[in-house]
């Protein structure tokens, strides 16, 4: 035997419907608790005994935050940047077969493998941190025996990492 009546009566729909919207109110009031509790500097979990001062946060963020106010300044539209690929289907080869070989080449180091490559009318141009003197020889040597590469203008820089 069924245990459960079917809403058919007006009453029950009178009923169900203020419930459905209480119910609804509820749980939107106490997802705004939720939020709340996110935007506190202080974790519920950990004592602010253990917490370092305001003082101290700052002086830490600050003296380790990275500045690449120049690097970026040279990116103001006299220099060529990713923006500036070029289009054709020959300029776009290149310079998908000049990322898979520096992503596959497992002796460069992580910033080698992420340098800038962009080929335009195929000149390819490369900038962006690299590991050595040796590896930046090694990426211009591995862009040189690409075919359709004209010429490889090198702006990679060698960072004491």
């Amino acid at each position: 035997m069924n245990r459960f009546r079917p809403l058919r009566t007006p009453s029950s729909i009178r009923f169900a419907i203020p419930s459905c919207a209480i119910l609804l109110v509820v749980t939107l009031v106490g997802c705004g608790d939720d939020n709340a509790k996110k935007l506190s500097d202080t974790p519920t979990n950990t004592p602010t005994s253990t917490l370092p001062s305001n003082s101290q946060k700052h002086t830490t963020t600050s003296a380790t935050a990275a500045d690449n106010t120049a690097k970026n300044a040279r990116d103001d539209g006299s220099t060529t940047t990713p923006f500036d690929q070029g289009t054709s289907a020959a300029d776009i080869a290149i310079t998908q077969a000049a990322r898979k070989s520096v992503v596959a080449d497992a002796s460069l180091s992580v910033n080698g493998q992420n340098i800038k490559i962009i080929t335009k009318d195929g000149v390819m141009l490369l900038r962006g941190p690299v590991a050595s003197e040796a590896e930046r020889n090694q990426i211009v040597a591995m862009m040189q025996k690409i075919d359709g590469v004209l010429a490889v203008k090198n702006y990679l820089e060698v960072t004491a990492h």
